[in-house]
């Protein structure tokens, strides 16, 4: 290598020393190069740049140092001394993908695609840069440009072809096409990447249960494999278990601070908490590694307001709006929507049996619908800030727990958050037992207001969109006020508060 000819070059000039030590190029060189190859990086760094003072247009020198800067984790520094490596030598391949992996090391997913990309349109056929450009996308979430650059490889031996586009084709949904890439990985025995390609498919295919325990299997192999304690800790936070997914992010970005879906559900989790500032270096994150990502831009428009920086957060927030924030949200909640007829209902009230019809309130009041079950951990969380809710509007807006299918059973969709509380209720068999089911929750939440239950039809669910927990207020005039989800991250009590406020001024 170039780096090796000139200290050679040096070398023999230090036979002579001319000027003191520390201005010595020769011996400075040496220096650097010998605390590189021990791993004495800090000492290498202070050498390689005391040589730049003095030798500034040296290709070799700037490059090293890029190394032994990203060795330190010093990655903005090691991307300016690969770009002036990349100025003095512009045709150099080498400098171009050092400084992608830099970019991708620090977080800068778009800008070390782009240096990929480059390469890989002067060079298609260098399996090696097509494999990281197609990592690179797939960790962007550019899963239909990893299908057109893998998919020519598709009948290659190479398994990392096979998992990043089985990977790609099961996240678009492509289940059919992704999973004959998958069974090839399972011919060759089974490994973390099988298993963890396997809860992916689970994941994307709505068996959350299931994929939760795939995941945890593919954890037993290998806990630091890429992605795998992200996608674990989505699995548990959509099942109710946000401690469980809390720690599970926080593993992924232990090993991998810019992975986009830890720092995001981290995030979203923190901010839910109303834990601030832990949340806002975690949201930036999120937003730098996919800055056109509505979802991100909002939540760290939620952080900022939280901290209150209340002009930074309407600039997020308008941002997330320009690329479809509302049209997403809408889009991903089935529930009833806001300034829709709430639909009608007449359920039996539990203990006296009397038939409560949502007809009946019309024209009257307003009317808030809880639906949940015991064994929704979503649910029992939000239950104290329901009952302070109803200590503070029930006597003006009257409140009905209604007692839906169980969230979590052991028969079905076991809840990790269940299991840690030692929480199991079986699926009721009949009416009576879900009406026992209703008052044992109303006891154990210490919920004061009414509660009914649905038909073991579930009619009044499905309406509603309700399992396995929801809130919603229906206006004086039969319209739906607000609708949420009772997850932590869809759940606001001082959301909700304003709007019983609103409502029952009028």
């Amino acid at each position: 290598m170039r780096i090796n000819m000139l200290l050679a070059l040096w070398l023999l000039v230090a036979a002579r020393p001319l000027w003191p030590q520390t201005e010595d190029p020769a011996a400075l060189l040496q220096r650097a190069f010998q605390a590189q190859q021990t791993g004495d990086y800090v000492a290498s760094a202070e050498a390689y740049r005391a040589f730049l003072k003095l030798r500034p247009d040296e290709v070799g020198a700037h490059s090293n140092l890029g190394v032994v800067l990203v060795k330190l984790g010093r990655y903005d520094e090691a991307i300016a001394e690969y770009e002036a490596a990349g100025k003095l030598a512009p045709d150099d391949p080498r400098i171009v993908l050092n400084l992608a992996l830099a970019y991708s090391k620090s977080g800068r997913l778009r800008e070390a695609a782009a240096q990929l990309e480059t390469l890989h349109s002067t060079a298609p056929q260098d399996v090696q840069v097509t494999l990281l450009l197609a990592d690179t996308d797939l960790r962007m979430g550019e899963d239909q440009h990893v299908i057109e650059l893998l998919t020519p490889l598709e009948d290659s031996p190479n398994l990392a072809v096979a998992y990043m586009l089985g990977t790609a084709l099961i996240r678009t949904k492509r289940i059919g096409e992704g999973q004959v890439l998958l069974d090839r990985i399972l011919k060759n025995g089974d490994s973390v990447e099988a298993r963890f390609l396997l809860g992916t498919r689970m994941f994307e295919s709505g068996d959350y249960p299931a994929a939760v325990k795939q995941f945890a299997s593919a954890i037993e192999l290998n806990p630091r494999l890429p992605e795998l304690q992200s996608f674990y800790g989505q699995a548990l936070l959509i099942t109710g278990d946000a401690d469980g997914a809390s720690e599970a992010f926080r593993r992924e970005l232990a090993n991998n601070r810019n992975d986009y879906r830890a720092n995001l559900g981290l995030g979203q989790i923190l901010v839910a908490r109303r834990h601030f500032d832990e949340a806002l270096p975690l949201l930036q994150q999120a937003v730098l590694v996919r800055p056109q990502t509505p979802e991100a831009l909002h939540s760290l428009g939620e952080a900022l307001l939280g901290l209150g920086r209340a002009r930074e957060a309407q600039d997020k927030f308008a941002m997330a709006k320009s690329l479809g924030w509302r049209e997403q949200t809408a889009e991903s909640d089935p529930g009833p929507k806001v300034n829709e007829p709430a639909p009608n209902f007449s359920l039996p009230e539990v203990g006296s049996g009397k038939a409560v019809s949502l007809r009946g309130f019309k024209r009257k009041t307003p009317v808030v619908l809880v639906f949940g079950s015991y064994s929704c951990p979503n649910f029992r969380g939000s239950a104290a800030a329901l009952e302070a809710l109803y200590a503070k509007y029930g006597r003006n807006i009257p409140f009905l727990l209604v007692y839906i299918r169980e969230a979590h059973t052991q028969q079905n969709w076991e809840s990790t958050r269940n299991v840690r509380a030692g929480i199991a209720v079986a699926p009721a068999a009949n009416l009576a037992e879900k009406q026992e089911h209703a008052m044992m929750c109303s006891r154990k939440l210490h919920l004061r207001f009414p509660a009914l239950v649905d038909g073991m039809d579930g009619a009044v669910e499905t309406a509603y969109a309700a399992w396995p927990s929801r809130a919603v207020i229906v206006g004086i005039d039969g319209q739906v006020l607000y609708s949420t989800r009772l997850t932590e991250l869809d759940f606001h009590a001082n959301e909700m508060a304003a709007c019983l406020k609103r409502a029952s001024a009028k």
